[in-house]
């Protein structure tokens, strides 16, 4: 099961897919989540880094760049098998799509937030796994 998400933005796609890179490239740790990146391996047109989080073991993705503006990214552990990102101009705009490959473990947790809010994902619910939202119909405190 992959979860695959668009977005459209009015913003030249060469600087969309330069941002893109080098957050890729340069990451800042999530706030809150203590985590470092160290960079094994760098080429032209790939990087392997090893990412130690707050709590958990180490793991290793390795992110292909490829010239049309389409990054892949294999972790060898964590929550997701693959992410890909692909930036385009279409129709005079840019289209960054976003495709989520995640573990058994992920996809489990996945349809748990799904079921707690009685909808469908949101881009957020991918990007942040440990963020549970309210169930429908919950009062707030």
């Amino acid at each position: 099961m992959e979860f695959k998400y668009t977005i459209w933005l009015d913003a030249p796609h060469d600087q969309v897919w330069r941002a893109i890179k080098d957050q890729i490239e340069h990451p800042k740790a999530p706030k809150g989540q203590a985590m470092s990146f160290n960079i094994i391996e760098r080429k032209k047109n790939y990087l392997v880094r090893e990412i130690k989080p707050k709590r958990g073991r180490k793991f290793q993705e390795k992110i292909t760049f490829f010239s049309n503006k389409k990054a892949i990214t294999e972790m060898t552990k964590g929550p997701y098998a693959s992410i890909v990102q692909e930036v385009s101009k279409e129709k005079g705009r840019t289209k960054v799509t976003m495709e989520f490959k995640p573990r058994r473990t992920t996809l489990w947790l996945l349809k748990l937030k799904q079921w707690v809010k009685r909808g469908p994902l949101e881009l957020d619910d991918l990007l942040n796994l440990t963020s549970i939202p309210k169930p429908v119909g919950a009062k707030a405190r």
